[in-house]
């Protein structure tokens, strides 16, 4: 009888050891589960302000360009067309050829205004000298006429190609330097649009490099605070 008392006795101490040892182990994971909820929520409040910085910073931060740069550059791209700077001389009125600008001249147009008074006046003299030197209207006196007046005649052609062939080349150097510098007016609107365009792109790519990496910054922000949590609902799922 004994034996059996003290074999309860034992049994009984067992089992109250046992639930003493239970409640014990409860407590300490209800302990345990209160603090990694604790601390969850401190590293879930941390992640929340670390998100606060990154838009403070972003924000102050900006970028130089901004959403209106963007659609203006995609605008003006679309747009733009390179040969509306090519200059065409063959369609510029007044230029279409040398010649229309040059006034289509010949070296008659220079000569001496007066060149019938002059050769007039020449063959008049010569006749006056002849006359004084006893030639009268003879053969001599012709033949000298028709000399002078040919070598007078060639004098005032030859001074007028002259100024042909001068005002020519000044012309010429008019109108090829008109187009040289229209072709460089064209070309330097070509390259003034050009630059203007690249400003837009750099500042439409500075733009959206800044939003890239403000998502970027945002989005490891929230994985390492999914990460975070995700290891509190392990070790809380693993006292259950």
């Amino acid at each position: 009888m004994g034996s059996i008392i003290a074999g309860l006795g034992i049994a009984a101490g067992t089992a109250l050891a046992s639930i003493w040892n239970a409640s014990e182990e409860r407590e300490a994971r209800e302990e345990l589960a209160k603090k990694l909820m604790e601390q969850g929520q401190i590293t879930a409040n941390e992640y929340r302000q670390i998100q606060n910085v990154i838009d403070a910073y972003y924000d102050e931060r900006g970028s130089m360009g901004n959403r209106q740069d963007v659609d203006n550059y995609v605008k003006d791209i679309r747009k733009f067309d390179v040969g509306k700077y090519d200059y065409d001389w063959k369609k510029d009125k007044g230029y279409e050829n040398f010649d229309t600008y040059f006034g289509n001249k010949t070296k008659e147009d220079y000569l001496n205004p007066y060149y019938d008074a002059i050769i007039g006046d020449t063959a008049d003299q010569i006749q006056h000298s002849a006359a004084g030197a006893g030639l009268g209207r003879g053969t001599g006196a012709a033949l000298n006429i028709a000399k002078g007046v040919a070598q007078k005649s060639d004098e005032l052609y030859k001074t007028a190609l002259q100024e042909y062939n001068t005002d020519r080349s000044q012309k010429y150097q008019e109108y090829s330097d008109y187009i040289t510098n229209m072709t460089n007016r064209y070309k330097n609107l070509q390259d003034q649009e050009k630059y203007r365009l690249q400003l837009e792109g750099t500042l439409a790519n500075d733009y959206y490099n800044v939003m890239d990496q403000r998502q970027a910054d945002s989005l490891k922000a929230k994985q390492d605070a999914i990460a975070a949590q995700t290891q509190y609902d392990t070790a809380l799922a693993g006292l259950g």
